[in-house]
């Protein structure tokens, strides 16, 4: 009787599992295929035609866990295996933990992977999330009662039984359906695989082309087809009895023949015993219609998870010329080794001089079958290959790269060329490497050969292809996308003092121009000449979007947190909590006030009562009145200088920007609220408020024109409220400003506050407030630059 009660790495129990009941005769056991824990293949079929044919993909934990969620997570690790479509799913997934194992139909699971209304980016392993808990709750209702659940310690025999009886890849494994999400994908392989044995001539594919016929035309007859028929004539090509038609004159003239394949079509038959045709009746109208993306170009760029675009690979290239001089393709090397398919290169013209490297095999098959079809991508297929950039040696390179590399003189004319992963370890699940969890994320030679000289930042890998760029090609030419982080961020303070290079030239793009990049935020793309001086100071950068120029200050310096942290002196009579996380734009949604902190308050809120209450709300303040945009979203709060202790004005002014700021988030339920910034008798109320403190506080304190606008409008808006309150019992009278607005606005099924009142009163007055504050804000901005809060 198996008992695994007592292992204690997950690694050992999918080694022992593996041996108690599968056996090395009949299956052979892979760890972490594709970030698959347990992948068990058939022995037998190791060598065969058609490669390995799986039988089984598992979900693997030490301990005891819930069987659904351990689904939910192989099913979010698998998608990318599965869509590639490079082997055919196994007729069984399932997961075990150190107590039970369960095993369910592929079968069942197929409508999951057209879903849309989660993300599937989101980390696996992140069981916490909305996205991770709406995928659980689609898994659970496919499952239904086909999940079948054995206990190692009481169903020993049935699981063996089960294993000999039902794990075989064979008549059970079902094909792989064609989707919008993946069509493109499979048109790749197509073209690897079947385009080469259709009977036809480079003369005759040049005269379709010409005439505006594509093999994606005949791709498009294969995937519509039901029984070797097309079943749609809205196409060029269609199929009869597994034979192409032409349905259009080329330069006058049709076909006499029907064209078929010059090996009786057996790679045909092959390829198409992996795909279920027709696709099902919701996704054929898209495909017929999305011809567009099957152009080499577009391909590339369904392909990328990240690709860079057309526009800023163009413009990447024109500023290597600006700092190289027009003829650089023919005086510098060129070496891609984060290549993905191929969408950076797509435009140069010297093929002689450019390699592509990268991590997936696949994608090394995707740039050379796409040399053959796009004319934009002018690489030789001998110089396109795989290369673990992050661990590899530099002795597996080709041999004509490996020569530029000894050489100091040819390496100093080599540029590298990249649009490197941004992936870290604390954001998003690992997409290389061997390890399969957050903590993996970065796990590489590079990072441990370098970890003391990079600190936090060789949690990225993108410092690591910089650092063995910098490191181990020394005196190259670097022409790189990245975030701004590694300009300013504080985490990157050491990876600063280490990557001593030249900044020539670049721009910088808004992040949601690239495909599948979300959030506000900027991408830069820069050239840089490795040549061992100081790391500069600031970045300059051309905007193009919006014709003007952008400063990146870099700060080795204190920040405003290292500011505020000062200030947590309060210890009685607190009267709220100000959340104190993060220095930078992106994080100014976290600064917000509120009755109680979540948790760990020693961490990361400052209590605050009457002795530090308003150096707090110049901390709201500065954080909030400058506008958040894209291009700021990575500058820097900084340690301000002395100037603002002597100006009263710009004290009360952030006292009363805080009062009235929508992120006040104090609430009366949650405890005494101290923030009503008014009397009783100033609004009318329909009984005393339970604190005063806030009223009492703003009295004899002398206001500008702009603070008093927004006072007022927020008395205007208090006497509405109150007026409201005396004749609904569930209005509380010591309401908040959240809380009015809650009280009007109401909140969506989901629990947000909704955005809009019904009450058009409330909303005049809610908007007067706005504006006033909107003008208070622009008193405030330069101050926060005048008092070095901000670099402008």
């Amino acid at each position: 009787m198996p008992d695994y009660a007592a292992i204690q790495k997950e690694e050992t129990l999918k080694a022992q599992v593996f041996a108690d009941f599968f056996g090395k005769a009949r299956y052979v056991y892979e760890p972490d295929r594709d970030s698959i824990d347990f992948a068990v293949t058939e022995a037998a079929a190791q060598n065969g035609q058609d490669g390995k044919r799986h039988c089984f993909w598992a979900e693997a934990k030490k301990g005891e866990r819930d069987a659904v969620s351990m689904l939910t997570q192989l099913v979010l690790t698998c998608r990318k295996t599965y869509e590639r479509g490079d082997i055919l799913p196994p007729p069984f997934i399932g997961c075990f933990d150190s107590v039970k194992i369960a095993f369910l139909p592929f079968h069942d699971m197929l409508p999951i992977f057209s879903e849309t209304d989660f993300n599937w980016n989101t980390a696996p392993s992140s069981h916490g999330t909305d996205d991770f808990r709406k995928a659980r709750e689609k898994v659970a209702k496919l499952a239904g009662k086909n999940l079948a659940v054995y206990r190692f310690a009481a169903d020993e025999q049935e699981i063996r039984a089960f294993i000999r009886g039902s794990l075989t890849p064979a008549a059970t494994a079902p094909k792989i359906p064609i989707t919008e999400y993946n069509f493109t994908r499979i048109f790749i392989k197509w073209v690897r695989e079947v385009r080469p044995s259709i009977n036809m001539s480079k003369a005759e594919w040049a005269e379709f082309k010409d005439s505006g016929i594509l093999d994606c035309d005949f791709y498009r007859a294969d995937v519509m087809s039901s029984g070797g028929d097309t079943i749609t004539e809205k196409l060029k090509i269609v199929l009869e009895r597994d034979a192409y038609k032409l349905q259009e004159t080329i330069k006058g003239r049709l076909f006499s023949t029907n064209i078929d394949f010059s090996d009786g079509g057996d790679a045909y038959r092959r390829f198409w015993n992996k795909y279920e045709r027709p696709p099902a009746e919701k996704y054929q109208q898209y495909i017929v219609d999305r011809r567009d993306l099957l152009v080499p170009q577009n391909i590339r760029e369904v392909k990328g998870s990240f690709f860079t675009p057309k526009i800023w690979a163009d413009k990447s290239k024109e500023y290597i010329a600006k700092v190289f001089g027009e003829n650089w393709q023919d005086e510098y090397y060129v070496w891609d080794c984060a290549a993905g398919t191929g969408n950076l290169l797509s435009g140069l013209t010297n093929k002689y001089n450019v390699w592509a490297s990268t991590l997936d095999q696949p994608d090394v098959d995707t740039m050379r079958s796409l040399i053959d079809i796009d004319e934009n991508l002018n690489l030789l297929s001998g110089h396109v290959f795989q290369f673990d950039f992050l661990n590899d040696s530099f002795d597996k390179l080709p041999a004509e790269l490996k020569k530029i590399i000894d050489d100091p003189e040819k390496r100093k004319k080599l540029l590298v060329y990249i649009n490197p992963p941004d992936t870290e370890a604390t954001n998003i699940k690992e997409t290389t490497g061997t390890g399969k969890s957050r903590a993996n994320v970065s796990a590489s030679r590079i990072k441990d050969k370098y970890f003391n000289s990079l600190g936090s930042a060789a949690r990225e890998l993108a410092v690591q292809f910089l650092t063995r760029i910098y490191k181990e090609l020394d005196g190259c030419k670097l022409g790189a996308f990245s975030k701004i982080k590694f300009i300013n961020g504080q985490n990157f303070i050491k990876f600063r003092q280490f990557f001593r290079a030249e900044f020539k030239s670049g721009f910088a793009v808004h992040a949601n121009t690239f495909d599948n990049v979300r959030g506000k935020f900027p991408i830069m793309f820069g050239v840089w000449d490795l040549n061992n001086a100081p790391f500069p100071q600031s970045v300059t950068v051309d905007i193009p979007e919006e014709h003007t120029v952008k400063i990146f200050w870099v700060n080795e310096g204190k920040t405003i947190t290292d500011w505020i942290k000062q200030y947590d002196t309060a210890k009685e009579n607190i009267i709220a909590y100000i959340d104190k996380r993060g220095c930078d734009f992106q994080n100014n949604n976290q600064v917000h006030l509120m009755t109680k902190p979540r948790n760990n308050p020693k961490i990361y809120f400052n209590p605050i009562n009457s002795s530090n209450l308003l150096v707090n709300c110049i901390y709201l303040a500065v954080r909030h009145c400058v506008e958040a945009t894209w291009l700021n979203d990575r500058d820097q709060f900084l340690y301000p200088n002395d100037g603002w202790e002597t100006d009263a004005e710009f004290q009360n002014d952030c006292l009363i920007f805080a009062l009235f700021h929508s992120q006040n988030r104090i609430q009366s339920r949650h405890g005494v609220n101290h923030w009503l910034p008014f009397a009783e008798t100033e609004v009318d109320a329909k009984d005393k408020f339970e604190s005063d403190f806030m009223s009492s506080f703003l009295k004899g304190r002398a206001f500008s024109a702009e603070a008093s606008a927004v006072n007022d409008a927020g008395r205007e808006l208090w006497r509405y409220y109150h007026a409201k309150a005396k004749t609904d019992t569930d209005a509380p009278v010591n309401a908040s400003y959240y809380d009015i607005r809650e009280y009007f606005q109401g909140r969506t099924e989901n629990g947000a506050m909704n955005a809009r009142a019904t009450d058009e009163t409330y909303c005049r007055y809610i908007k007067n407030l706005r504006d006033a504050l909107k003008t208070l804000a622009k008193k405030l901005a330069p101050k926060a630059y005048e008092y070095g809060f901000l670099k402008a």
